[in-house]
């Protein structure tokens, strides 16, 4: 069989679709109850008992007993030690999810073939990691994990169809809070418009905040201190989910403790007291209700109902806060208990859905190492002028007619480095609220050296604040990157997807590679402090073995006599200055030709002197003609040099024996040093190609701004603009830019 099952904070339950009449039910344990408490006590003489057993222990302050561990998962430490023994979350989970599938198998006599496990909407990778790994350790064959809301939603549109009705479900569990628009399209079809909620925000909050009124009147009757002692102060912890839910049917409960030095003591709460301390706790589900309908861009008149689900729904403070802020009076047609699990056992049966490719902006940025820009947009919107009637309400045939688009709440994306090379920034890949599976590939530059490893490392993040209040995922290392000196820096695509579950996946290829790069995933340093700080300057120049040498070679022929020459000289002068903002570490020389050549500067890392020289070139300093080529100075300036080699040649028009200059260029090539020819008036362009050998390509230019412009792409940032392809090298090769097939595709392809 298979079944859906509800790993809840406080109550956990199984349930199975019950193909003769089309609708799903739940499956009691073996104590005949449709709910079992997710609590866990360790027996001092090795048995671990699970549920209404556990919980008396657990409220009579026995020692072994944990609850409320879902909070925690995803942390890898220990939440608890009993007898020795420490367990993770993951580990209580793991323990209760076997208890749920033994129980269920022993109640129905058939084995669990596949099971779907449900989460909060706003688990992040490291919790849904967390809860597929438990199930799996329970003996449970996951075929998916959902988000709570949807699964309650599920329940509720079975027998409450509406097309077009736009529903909030309300989601107040024992620990966490979710918050998610449905909307009803078609017979049938439903899609989640947004999600948003706080994983660490739930009925165990109230049960604190009444614990501590009653801890608070303690002291103010009697003196007694309860929260230093720790006996009496669990008594009052461990019952107060217990009086919180009396509060639900009467309008005052109360407790008797035996307090040290004073005896027998009664502390009674009021519902008007209660709720009063509550309310700020309550307002915080408001604001993200609020959070979410701004995000659609809607108000609560586009709200066609609010559903309330989970225990702490049940609190008469929760429909009457909501009914306060929307106007609506909250709907309550399914169990808010048992609904969650009753929609696992529907989707369960349901066909998975294909990978949606989500539409980005393709600029590439300049990376370094670990540092990659990248910057996407989409927009889910929940308005449809079409879908403003709502239908009447129906009743569905089968459960199993439903098809549902879900979404990942959290945005996915990347530790970069911004425009300017100056601070670290988030730039996402994948927004918030896309439906899933989806998938997405960008683009990147990457500079590569000759001997290097050449790994580019990637910080995936979930969120979309800096890079240091967001989520950090992991870290993942792409490696097998070649180098080619032609073709430097490469391309390389990345993609992100979210699989049916909302997990993350990386993949990257190089330039117009099949193939997928090798990523192995590594644990993120713990000081990522250097993330939240400006980028010292210098730290991004192109990976290299030594300093940045650079040669500026200048055609003065005659054609360049007057406003020409002026124009370069200033374009020069503005490319030296902005090259050493990006790094101090380079050296330039500075060479004149015409008919000969001319070293007016030789390799400084003095920028004013540099610059002096630039001013003093005038035209014909070398001769009137054009009958020389300035590669050979070129090659015995630059060869010796280690690191990184450049040399821009700028020139009008084309020297007298252009075979001549292009084979003196191409052995500049092949001792590593890239040629970059700008052009500009007459240049002619297919010579300027054929010196060029580096990835930036000959530009011809028709005037002195764009000129300066040009250098100033080059000492910077090299932007491909918005296509979908990209050309790089010397000839223009095209990188197209697209999604490929994931690994949940490919096993299953």
């Amino acid at each position: 069989m298979k079944v859906g099952i509800d790993l809840g904070t406080t109550f956990s339950a199984a349930a199975v679709y019950d193909k003769k009449n089309g609708r799903p039910r739940i499956i009691p344990n073996p104590e005949g109850e449709r709910l079992t408490p997710s609590i866990i006590c360790f027996a001092e003489d090795g048995e671990i008992i699970v549920g209404s057993e556990a919980k008396e222990y657990f409220e009579s302050g026995e020692d072994g007993c944990v609850s409320v561990f879902k909070r925690r998962m995803g942390d890898r430490t220990a939440y608890c030690e009993a007898w020795g023994k420490s367990y993770t979350a993951q580990d209580l989970s793991a323990i209760l999810l076997k208890y749920l599938k033994d129980s269920a198998e022993r109640m129905t006599g058939e084995k669990i073939e596949e099971a779907v496990v449900t989460v909060p909407a706003y688990f992040y990778q490291q919790e849904r990691a967390a809860t597929m790994e438990a199930a799996e350790k329970a003996g449970l064959k996951v075929k998916q994990i959902i988000n709570e809301p949807v699964a309650a939603a599920l329940t509720y549109a079975v027998g409450h169809w509406r097309e077009n009705a736009r529903i909030m479900v309300y989601d107040l569990g024992g620990g966490t809070f979710d918050v998610t628009m449905i909307q009803m399209l078609k017979y049938g079809v439903m899609k989640s418009l947004e999600t948003t909620g706080n994983h660490i925000l739930g009925g165990k909050d109230w049960d604190e905040m009444l614990a501590g009124i009653i801890c608070d009147k303690a002291l103010d009757d009697t003196g007694v201190n309860i929260r230093e002692e720790p006996e009496i102060f669990k008594k009052v912890t461990r019952a107060a989910e217990n009086l919180k839910r009396k509060l639900t049917q009467f309008d005052s409960v109360s407790i008797k403790l035996n307090l040290p030095d004073y005896g027998e003591y009664i502390a009674e709460v009021m519902l008007d007291e209660f709720d009063s301390c509550t309310r700020p706790i309550l307002e915080r589900t408001g604001n993200l209700c609020h959070n979410l309908l701004s995000g659609l861009g809607m108000t609560w008149d586009d709200v066609t109902d609010i559903l309330l689900v989970g225990g702490s729904t049940k609190m008469k403070q929760v429909p009457a806060y909501l009914k306060e802020i929307s106007g609506h009076v909250p709907i309550t047609h399914v169990d808010p208990d048992e609904a969650v699990a009753l929609g696992a056992a529907i989707q369960v049966h349901l066909p998975m859905p294909e990978y949606v490719v989500t539409e980005v902006s393709l600029k590439i940025s300049e990376v370094h190492n670990d540092f990659s820009g990248l910057e996407s947009i989409s927009s889910v919107s929940g308005n449809d002028d079409n879908s403003s009637i709502v239908g009447k309400e129906c009743v569905l045939d089968n459960a199993l007619s439903i098809r549902h688009s879900d979404i990942v709440a959290h945005a996915m994306g990347i530790i970069a480095v911004n425009d300017e090379g100056t601070e670290y920034i988030n730039k996402t890949i994948v927004p918030a609220n896309q439906q899933i599976p989806c998938k997405c590939a960008e683009a990147f530059r990457f500079y590569t050296a000759d001997g290097s490893k050449n790994e580019l490392e990637i910080y995936v993040l979930q969120g979309t604040a800096a890079p240091l209040e967001s989520n950090i995922i992991g870290k993942y290392v792409v490696s097998g990157i070649t180098h080619n000196k032609y073709e430097n820096p490469t391309i390389i695509r990345i993609q992100y997807s979210y699989d049916v579950n909302g997990m993350i996946h990386v993949q990257a290829r190089q330039g117009n590679a099949i193939t997928d790069l090798p990523i192995r995933e590594e644990p993120a340093e713990k000081d990522m402090s250097r993330f939240g700080k400006p980028i010292p300057k210098g730290e991004l120049s192109v990976k290299k073995d030594g300093p940045l040498s650079v040669v500026l070679a200048l055609d003065v022929s005659g054609s360049m006599r007057g406003a020409p020459i002026r124009n370069a000289k200033k374009a020069m002068c503005s490319f030296v200055d902005k090259l050493t903002e990006k790094t101090d570490d380079v050296r330039i020389s500075v060479i004149a030709v015409s008919d000969s050549t001319m070293e007016c500067q030789p390799l400084t890392n003095d920028m004013e002197a540099c610059k002096a020289a630039i001013r003093e070139i005038d035209a014909e300093i070398t001769g009137v003609g054009n009958s020389w080529h300035p590669f050979y100075k070129i090659n015995d300036i630059l060869s010796a040099q280690k690191g990184a080699k450049y040399a821009i040649v700028l020139a009008d028009g084309i020297w007298m024996n252009p075979k001549r200059a292009v084979e003196a260029a191409k052995e500049c090539h092949r001792n590593g040093i890239d040629v970059v020819g700008m052009g500009f008036g007459e240049a002619d362009e297919k010579f300027m190609r054929a010196i060029t050998s580096g990835s930036i390509d000959s530009i011809m230019l028709g005037g002195s701004k764009e000129l300066e412009m040009g250098f100033g792409t080059i000492a910077q940032e090299i932007s491909a603009g918005n296509s979908k392809t990209l050309k790089i090298g010397k000839d223009g090769k095209e990188i197209p830019i697209q999604t490929w097939m994931t690994p949940d595709e490919l096993k299953n392809s």
